[in-house]
């Protein structure tokens, strides 16, 4: 009973969540330039932000999310659904927003709000021209939005139902814990704090007055780090206290739902899911807090409840010179939920070439032969991790992650971990400055640019892999003038510089790490290839990167992404991890996870088995690794299948009594139409005029009163019949509502009238609806002839013996033998 019980709370809660897919080919957008087409991806995303409330709009990098905003808030203008739509964008690309505004629409009447014209002195008339003036489109800088102030009536509203809800709580029988005392204590002083600090206040314009109705936010990630309560405060990269800036943001966006019937909120980014699933949290708390609150998954430690579990192991430090125990959420649970309920809100998108993206032919994976140098220290590797699972050494001294970031070091460069190490040509370094030496003589004529990324060994004094590629790159022949780092350009003025200078081809290679020159950077214009010369911790990281290469506007048909690789080393193994996780993020974001339990997205730590192999240079690891993915892609197969077959076989027992049904609903209609036609041939039509002027004033009388039933019976909870007319009972339904009023027509079957606003018109729909009662048994008859059809279907789909059992078994057995050969066995 139990059992049952909780299986109905599941599938009541997380069962009905069908995910829903949009076309957008309907719209034309009459007012938008007729230079700017939009893909189809983009018109079903526009048609999503239309027709739901709260929209993530997820596309990868580079895959036009502005031109998505813009046609959206114009559409909805246009169709009255919205009236003041604001544009939250990075201060840096105010102006990149304008100038996209104005080609899609050259008529457009846009106020940019930028930090020079939001001055002290100028901020109330901005905000005064904000709250009475119409636009089609306000663009604000972060800086300038964070400076609107809500007003203090807004937050006392908030309190008092903070303490309203603490205070039913806290009556109830069991429930009236010292915690939520001391809850209601805090509500009530800072009630009071809020009273007094009222009678201070200077009189402005907040934001609440603005008459924002569809607020949009670009690079929406920037938001993520809002504080909210958990007892699970010892979690690493979970934080209670959060930022400032992040909590008037959320603030803001649910004031903007509260006023717009729970709608009105589109966040933009590439990279929604970064350091952790738990960051879908937060995108849920911005999206979706009415759903979570009915699942009662409002809360984050109900939400890590459902679908988190926490485990400690050593992590990096912050300086990443030391180490230390940590716990994290490293493992999720119930996925297909999660993913269901996200699909609600996600737009998800992977850029492809059909949207103007240019074509890479997969990665140009540059092989590092293994020198004798870094082969010692690769045995060196593999005794420590000897040492560290014998537990011969103190896991503060050395341990797996120590382990694996020295491993990531000395592939990059064997003198990051070794000073002693010598320069050889069998690197990283030289290898890709001899590739990228190669483009650029090439490419002389285009002026055609790259970039480098590096993220271990940024440009310091003493020996840096920046400074190294310069070198090499300068011994190759490369002007000093035409090689930048992004870390030289420390002001907005100088990167806005830097970059005209990459977008012209006068400078042709920019190095900088992710963190620089990965976000929000737009320098397509003549990009052609790509390095990572080291890999980057975090799919959204590799993602960032790509997309300053992979983006629309860039002029060259095809491009190049160069990875570097030593042989033997962790490299090719890391790359391995950081795909099968960016496909983990896609499938979560785009609806289609079946997987019942994953782990985390940052768990970028390296086991035994894998450092083991790794280090020996065992050639069985990448074999291994391929025979897991197959592995895992045939159960996933099987699990559908298995799931197909529950479907088709539920709807085949369900088939016996809807065929039944459909022909004994045959009958009856054969049997009304045979009785209706009859009593037409018995009652013609009147010939003479006394008679006709009789029968029109019978048919008033009754289409009065047809009138007036349906009137009186409008939500009555019962059905009542009306009348009979021409041997049919008229019948009011149950629960008819005003705005959809209808009529069942009962003799030996029922007959549904859909009726509309006008007496007439109302008796001729019924007339109608008898007339036609021969196309209607057609109708009934082409559905049992579907119904068969369908039922022969499934019978031969379920009689096919296909099962993905001998490939699981087979990959299983390869998986086994292979970590026995690797001396491990994987726990």
């Amino acid at each position: 009973a139990r059992k049952e019980r909780l299986e109905i709370i599941f599938e009541n809660n997380f069962g009905c969540v069908r995910r829903r897919n949009f076309d957008g080919s309907f719209l034309n957008f009459p007012t938008m330039s007729k230079s700017v087409k939009l893909y189809p991806y983009q018109k079903n995303a526009v048609t999503r932000i239309i027709f739901t409330p709260n929209t993530l709009l997820a596309h990868d990098v580079g895959a036009g999310k502005t031109y998505v905003m813009i046609a959206a808030g114009q559409e909805m203008k246009r169709m009255g659904l919205s009236a003041k739509n604001m544009y939250v964008v990075p201060n840096n690309i105010v102006g990149q927003w304008k100038n996209i505004f104005s080609v899609m629409y050259p008529n457009a009447k846009l106020l940019c709000v930028a930090p020079k014209n939001f001055t002290p002195n100028k901020r109330e008339k901005v905000l005064e021209r904000i709250r009475d003036e119409e636009f089609d489109g306000i663009i604000i800088a972060y800086s300038c939005f964070e400076q609107i102030p809500l007003s203090k009536d807004y937050y006392m509203e908030e309190l008092k139902e903070k303490k309203k809800l603490v205070t039913e709580l806290a009556e109830q029988e069991g429930k009236a814990t010292s915690k939520l005392k001391k809850k209601k204590e805090a509500l009530e002083k800072a009630l009071s704090e809020m009273a007094a600090a009222m009678d201070d206040m200077y009189d402005t314009v907040y934001f609440d007055e603005l008459g924002i109705t569809r607020l949009f936010v670009d690079e929406a990630h920037n938001f993520k780090n809002v504080p909210f309560e958990t007892k699970a405060n010892k979690v690493l990269g979970i934080s209670g206290s959060g930022s400032k800036r992040c909590q008037d943001m959320m603030d803001k966006v649910h004031m903007v739902q509260k006023k717009n019937d729970g709608k009105g909120v589109v966040l933009a980014t590439g990279t929604p899911i970064t350091n952790s699933i738990t960051d879908a949290y937060i995108m849920q708390q911005y999206l979706q807090s009415g759903e979570l609150a009915m699942l009662d998954l409002q809360s984050f430690d109900a939400w890590i409840g459902m679908f988190a579990e926490r485990s400690t192991e050593f992590e990096i430090d912050v300086d990443t010179s030391s180490y230390r125990l940590a716990t994290r959420f490293a493992k999720f649970h119930n996925l297909p939920e999660l993913t269901s309920l996200l699909s609600s809100i996600a737009d998800f998108h992977q850029v492809d070439a059909s949207a103007g993206i240019p074509v890479h032919d997969g990665y140009n994976d540059a092989l590092i032969a293994k020198t004798p140098a870094f082969a010692a220290y690769l045995d060196d590797i593999s005794q420590r991790a000897d040492d560290v699972r014998g537990g011969m050494v103190s896991r503060r001294v050395d341990n797996m992650l120590k382990i694996t970031t020295d491993g990531r070091k000395a592939a990059l460069d064997l003198r990051l971990v070794d000073p002693n190490a010598e320069f050889t040509y069998q690197s990283k370094v030289a290898r890709c400055a001899e590739n990228a030496a190669d483009i650029y003589f090439k490419n002389v004529q285009s002026k055609a640019t790259q970039l480098i990324f590096c993220d271990t060994s940024t440009p310091k004094a003493g020996f840096n892999i920046y400074d190294e590629l310069k070198t090499a790159l300068m011994n190759l022949g490369i002007p000093e003038v035409q090689i930048a780092y992004i870390h030289d350009a420390e002001t907005e003025l100088k990167r806005a510089q830097l970059f005209m200078k990459v977008r012209s081809g006068d400078i042709r290679i920019l190095i900088g790490s992710t963190f620089k020159l990965g976000l929000g950077v737009n320098i397509q214009d003549r990009l052609i290839a790509l390095h990572h010369i080291d890999v980057p911790w975090r799919p959204a990281d590799m993602t960032q990167r790509e997309g300053r290469i992979l983006r629309q506007g860039n002029t060259n048909v095809q491009v190049y992404i160069y990875r570097y690789i030593t042989e033997g080393s962790f490299d090719a193994y890391s790359w391995q991890l950081l795909e099968t996780k960016q496909r983990f993020i896609s499938d979560l974001l785009s609806g289609s996870l079946t997987a019942r339990s994953g782990a985390d997205i940052e768990d970028t730590v390296l086991d035994y088995a894998e450092v083991k192999a790794l280090a020996v240079g065992n050639p069985l690891v990448k074999q291994r690794v391929e025979a897991a993915n197959e592995l895992t892609r045939y159960l996933t197969l099987q699990r559908k299948l298995v799931d197909s077959r529950i479907r088709m076989e539920k709807e085949l027992l369900e088939l016996p009594g809807r065929l039944a049904h459909q022909r004994t609903l045959i009958i009856q209609c054969e049997e009304d139409l045979s009785y209706y036609q009859a009593w037409k041939a018995a009652n013609p039509l009147a010939a003479d005029n006394r008679l006709k002027k009789e029968e029109a004033e019978k048919r008033k009388a009754l289409r009065e009163d047809i009138t007036s039933a349906i009137k009186s019976h409008v939500l009555e909870a019962r059905e009542k019949t009306l009348m009979t007319y021409r041997g049919f009972a008229i019948v009011l339904p149950a629960n008819m509502t005003q705005e959809k009023p209808y009529v069942w027509l009962s003799r030996r079957g029922k007959y549904y009238v859909e009726l509309g606003d006008t007496e007439i018109g109302n008796l001729m729909r019924i007339d109608h609806a008898l007339d036609m009662l021969d196309g209607h048994l057609e109708t009934l008859k082409t559905g049992l002839s579907k119904l068969t059809e369908k039922e022969a279907e499934l019978k031969a789909e379920l009689a096919k013996e296909e099962s993905y059992s001998e490939q699981i078994e087979k990959y299983s057995a390869e998986v086994e033998k292979l970590d026995k050969k690797l001396g491990v066995n994987k726990k």
